[in-house]
């Protein structure tokens, strides 16, 4: 999924800053113009805080430009630095969404730059619950991929659920409110070297929300309706 714009524009400004520290201005008559760009980088920090982040991003390229033409002639000297991407992985089923599903979802994108969500296997699902999920395991993907507060969407292994920890290597592992045991997790990502990966649990469950009373509250209301309906 695209990078939404204001996490686009926050780390535009972020690797902004931390270029300009090294600038050296070989020319002094250079100075305005990079007073200027600047100015600009000032204008993307405010329209980032008042949440116009297309505006934004408009101003701080017009403000690289400006300092690119001058590294160009010679006027001035600098190098561009890219702070590091904090990687945030997550993982659930994710049968049926609904708001508790997005809310943590949108609370482990905070925790970082980008976040990786990992779709139970359709057959670890039927293991852990007894029963098939309403979506498989790829239309699962599809729909978890297309929420806004994702990056990108990966199907887990059928064997071993630290495995996509293991490829992914996030700087951290966002848990749900009602997901595995916290010390559990950090203490078996350490036996398998991973002890630089921080996890983080959601504190408290959002609402009442479960893909299983949705399901059960369905069949109760409709499926009796439905039949009768039909049959008629």
């Amino acid at each position: 999924m695209e990078v939404a714009p204001c996490e686009r524009l926050a780390r535009y400004i972020t690797n902004f800053k931390n270029s300009i520290k090294n600038l050296k201005l070989l020319d002094s008559s250079a100075s305005k113009i990079v007073s200027l760009a600047i100015d600009y980088l000032k204008d993307s920090q405010y329209y980032l805080d008042k949440g116009d982040c297309i505006t934004g991003l408009v101003t701080i390229s017009y403000a690289e430009g400006l300092l690119d033409a001058l590294r160009m002639l010679n006027v001035i000297e600098m190098g561009w630095k890219k702070t590091p991407e904090t990687l945030v992985l997550a993982g659930g089923s994710f049968d049926i969404i609904h708001p508790g599903h997005i809310e943590f979802l949108k609370w482990a994108s905070s925790l970082g730059d980008k976040l990786i969500v990992v779709v139970s296997r359709d057959k670890n699902y039927r293991r852990f619950k007894g029963y098939d999920p309403v979506f498989n395991e790829n239309d699962r993907l599809k729909i978890v991929e297309s929420i806004r507060y994702v990056y990108r969407a990966i199907v887990g292994s059928e064997t071993d659920l630290f495995k996509s920890i293991m490829s992914v290597k996030p700087s951290i592992v966002a848990l749900g409110y009602d997901q595995l045991d916290q010390e559990y997790v950090q203490e078996e990502l350490r036996n398998r070297g991973l002890e630089d990966i921080k996890v983080i649990k959601m504190n408290e469950k959002v609402g009442n929300y479960s893909s299983s009373s949705i399901k059960t509250k369905i069949c109760r209301d409709w499926c009796g309706t439905y039949e009768k309906a039909k049959s008629a």
